[in-house]
């Protein structure tokens, strides 16, 4: 009886644990094979195209910013071999002052005197010329017949183109210059005005940027009938001419 009881729990205990094994190969989970749906409904090509990176188009960097050098880093002005170069850093407008004595040659000429004068003007960059205005003074005596003297003053107003070169590169220089002019006198016995010539030359020194120092030599030329000794002459006009040496001062701003 014992037998029979031990034999039947053996048989339906190994009934029951080949059903749990046939029960666990039927739930095992394999994996769709590949190309097939998934679950999403999409296939694999197509979901991994979703999460595509997006392309970011390159920015070109700003262009480089340039900065213009300080006028202190600017050459010497006697270096070019003329004086003003192209530069925004360098003055070029000017304002002299000149003083010496005037000496008269030609028929009445008159006695010495004191020459006074002034320029304003501006130079042209990268060139050695310069265009100014001017103005001269002068206060002379003439003799006139029987005994005595004919004074009066003198002025001179003009244009003048100069030219100007650095001496061997160094802050000596010298300069010329010319130009038409208008002159008008008063308190003589006969005033006379009319149109002349003026020109000049010399050497300058370059104190700084903005000061010079200049020793030259003015020229004035007049057709003219103020001043004449004899009263015979009174209305016929002659040659005169001035020749001043002057000492100038100049500020360039």
């Amino acid at each position: 009886m014992f037998r029979k009881t031990l034999v039947a729990g053996l048989v339906a205990g190994v009934a029951v644990m080949g059903q749990g094994c046939s029960s666990g190969r039927q739930t095992s989970i394999r994996p769709p094979p590949s190309g097939s749906a998934s679950d999403d409904g999409l296939a694999p090509a197509t979901k991994a195209s979703t999460f595509a990176p997006i392309a970011v188009p390159e920015v070109p960097p700003p262009p480089p910013v340039r900065v213009a050098p300080p006028c202190a880093a600017t050459p010497d002005p006697c270096s070019t071999g003329c004086i003003v170069p192209c530069d925004p850093c360098r003055p070029r407008w000017h304002a002299r002052a000149v003083g010496g004595f005037a000496y008269w040659m030609g028929e009445d000429s008159g006695e010495e005197c004191a020459y006074f004068g002034a320029d304003l003007g501006r130079k042209f960059c990268n060139s050695c010329w310069s265009v100014d205005a001017f103005w001269r003074t002068q206060s002379a005596q003439f003799p006139r017949d029987p005994s005595g003297e004919d004074g009066g003053t003198w002025n001179h107003v003009g244009v003048k183109a100069s030219h100007e070169r650095s001496l061997g590169g160094g802050r000596w220089f010298a300069w010329a210059g010319a130009g038409p002019e208008y002159f008008w006198t008063s308190d003589y016995v006969n005033d006379d005005s009319g149109l002349g010539v003026f020109a000049e030359a010399g050497i300058g020194y370059i104190v700084n940027r903005n000061w010079r120092i200049r020793a030259g030599v003015d020229v004035h030329g007049m057709n003219t009938d103020a001043g004449r000794r004899s009263i015979a002459d009174d209305g016929d006009s002659r040659w005169l001419w001035v020749v001043s040496p002057v000492i100038g001062l100049e500020f360039d701003f």
